[in-house]
């Protein structure tokens, strides 16, 4: 070998091996030397002749790369030189600088682990790490979209224009050098992209000089896509291999990892916008009563910043009168969550009416926490107010209704025992001026005989106006009767309802009332016994009895079929007292009956009902605390009023 030749390889850090036609060492250089010497030489030796022999065969350098030990990986070039007449062998230890490689893409991959970085840029980050100890090569991670079975560009570094075809989607079919790694789950690697199998590989610009290594990227066995290098052919030796692996290992457990943050920070992005748009203010309370977090409509409640509420007593937040009780109710909780009750909460110097519930539970220190829910309830009981106003007006309403109905009737009634009362006292002036009369005869009379005939004329006159005022009597209290009755039915205030109360006499006030205004004494009959007091509402009482006489008699057709009965009565069981309405119409038909509680609903003709008769009829019992229920059949119908008896101790107290 010339002599400045020899002294420039031994100057050069780079391993340079002479060998002869048979693949036998003919001479190296210093850099080679420790190699040949150490332990593994032989076995150099041997790998040189092998790849001498394969070398012969190929137009194209032979590679590999060996490790040597604490000598770290050797890459090895051998190619056929005519002019030496042999081969030429080089080797590059890479030891130190793919160290400095790894450690830069690690210390990469660790920065990204522990920054709040989407998938895109922790892989972005990666891959420009690793492209520097890569020269001249294109990196790009897909990302697997299992359900459009495709793979999509996640991140990209150095593709150029020639090779955008990378970047798009990749259908998992097999075509291409990255799909087919994901459907096997293996890494493959392609030296010579213009021989690749693979349509893509092959028509890629350049793709003789180039060389794709393409592995999967996982995490806890999970396939998340593949990383796929491009580079020059010749650089991609087994070292760049395992140093692209571990790549591919860490950016599959850093995108698993930042896909957890993203979907933690998601998760608590949205449990905080639904806490903050909850209906309810939440507040946590730790062992020495202090609030340690204060969330939803915390402003809006106490018309305070949450933040400031932080590190104040819970209780300090209810209005003083309500603190006693409230912390009562807190120290008796248990792990499952109790409705307190209601408290005032103060906002400024008004009070809100808040219904609270708590639980208590146990924190990672182990240190109890109660938790607690305020919800304004302000608005809910205004509206059931409201709610109640309507429900009273409309009862009011309905008995209204009911009376007018009947009026014309009552009218009727009272001006019978009026007609007579009237030409009663019409008479009473004549009366009196015959009794005058027969008093100046009795005076005037001579003999005894004419006296006693004006003594006659004189009782027979006394007689008739005694009469006239017994009659005219009769008919006044008849008028007072119905009067009795109609202000009976009439009546409701608001301070009678649920007091004690003998049932009998609003029943027999409403039934008068209601056969005087339909003119049906004869069709309906009262049978009541003695009963009970019970509680409730007179005024209510009647109204019920009366929607229920006027649905009789509408069922039974009173008006025209003169075989039609209606029986009001009653009886004591237990702690109820039991009220009937029977008539003997023809039932109530099965697709009616689900319905005939409800508001609105009526079988009646356009004009003769509301159809809330029976509706407020069922609100009024179930408000004294009793219930109205029917049973039927073709043979009649009866309508079975429940009212809750008074206790024995009550029943001393006066009837209304």
């Amino acid at each position: 070998m010339d002599e400045r030749l020899q002294r420039m390889l031994e100057e050069l850090p780079l391993g340079v091996v002479h060998l002869d036609e048979e693949g036998r060492v003919q001479h190296h250089n210093a850099s080679a030397t420790m190699l040949f010497d150490g332990p593994n030489g032989l076995e150099l030796e041997r790998i040189l002749r092998d790849m001498c022999a394969r070398a012969d065969q190929s137009p194209e350098p032979i590679e590999t790369a060996l490790s040597f030990g604490h000598h770290g990986e050797v890459r090895v070039l051998v190619s056929r030189a005519t002019c030496l007449n042999g081969h030429l062998a080089i080797l590059e230890r890479n030891t130190v600088a793919r160290a400095r490689a790894e450690s830069r893409v690690m210390r990469s991959l660790l920065s990204a682990a522990t920054e709040a970085v989407t998938p895109q840029q922790a892989a972005h980050r990666a891959l420009s790490t690793l492209a520097v100890s890569l020269a001249g090569s294109s990196l790009v991670l897909y990302e697997l979209n299992a359900p459009r079975r495709e793979l999509e560009c996640l991140a990209h570094v150095n593709v150029s224009h020639d090779h955008t075809a990378l970047l798009g989607p990749r259908p998992l079919d097999g075509q291409s050098l990255v799909s087919r790694v994901v459907l096997l789950g293996q890494p493959l690697h392609v030296a010579n992209l213009s021989r690749s199998f693979f349509s893509l590989e092959r028509g890629l610009r350049g793709g003789d000089r180039l060389a794709a290594l393409a592995l999967p990227v996982k995490a806890n066995e999970e396939l998340l896509g593949a990383l796929y290098v491009v580079g020059p052919r010749g650089m991609l030796t087994d070292g760049e291999v395992k140093l692209v692996q571990g790549l591919a290992d860490a950016v599959g457990a850093l995108i698993s990892h930042s896909r957890r943050d993203n979907a933690l920070r998601a998760h608590q992005r949205s449990l905080q916008s639904l806490l903050d748009n909850l209906p309810d203010a939440i507040f946590e309370r730790n062992d020495e009563g202090l609030i340690t977090v204060a969330a939803g409509q915390v402003q809006a409640l106490t018309d305070k910043p949450p933040s400031s509420l932080l590190g104040t007593r819970l209780t300090s937040i209810v209005a003083e009168e309500d603190r006693e009780r409230f912390d009562e109710m807190l120290g008796a909780l248990s792990d499952t969550a109790a409705v307190l009750g209601e408290f005032s909460v103060l906002r400024g110097e008004a009070r809100v009416s808040c219904e609270v519930s708590a639980w208590v539970t146990t924190n990672d220190s182990g240190q109890h926490l109660v938790r607690a829910i305020f919800r304004d309830v302000s608005s809910r009981k205004q509206l059931e107010a409201d709610v109640q106003r309507a429900r009273d007006t409309a009862i009011k309403r309905d008995r209204l209704a009911l009376i007018g109905q009947l009026a014309a009737g009552v009218a009727h009634e009272i001006n019978n025992p009026l007609s007579f009362v009237k030409s009663n006292l019409s008479l009473v002036p004549d009366v009196l001026s015959d009794l005058n009369q027969s008093l100046e005869k009795i005076i005037a009379a001579s003999d005894t005989k004419s006296r006693d005939r004006a003594l006659d004329g004189l009782k027979t006159l006394a007689t008739d106006l005694v009469d006239m005022a017994t009659e005219t009597m009769e008919g006044v209290e008849r008028i007072a009767v119905i009067v009795a009755s109609l202000k009976g039915t009439a009546r409701s205030r608001t301070d009678e309802n649920h007091q004690v109360f003998d049932p009998v006499q609003p029943i027999t006030q409403a039934t008068q009332f209601f056969t005087g205004g339909r003119h049906c004494k004869d069709l309906v009959s009262l049978s009541l016994p003695t009963l009970p007091p019970v509680i409730g509402e007179p005024g209510g009482l009647s109204q019920i009895i009366l929607n229920l006489l006027d649905n009789a008699y509408d069922a039974t057709q009173g008006a025209t079929n003169k075989s039609a009965r209606i029986v009001v009565s009653g009886e004591a069981k237990d702690d109820r007292v039991l009220l009937k309405v029977t008539d003997n119409g023809s039932g109530i038909p099965p697709h009616v009956q689900a319905h005939l509680f409800e508001p609105f609903f009526t079988t009646k003709d356009i004009g003769k009902g509301t159809g809330l008769g029976l509706h407020i009829s069922h609100e009024l019992a179930g408000r004294f605390g009793g219930r109205l229920r029917f049973e039927t059949s073709p043979s009649g119908t009866t309508f079975i009023v429940e009212l809750v008896r008074a206790p024995p101790e009550e029943d001393e107290v006066p009837h209304g």
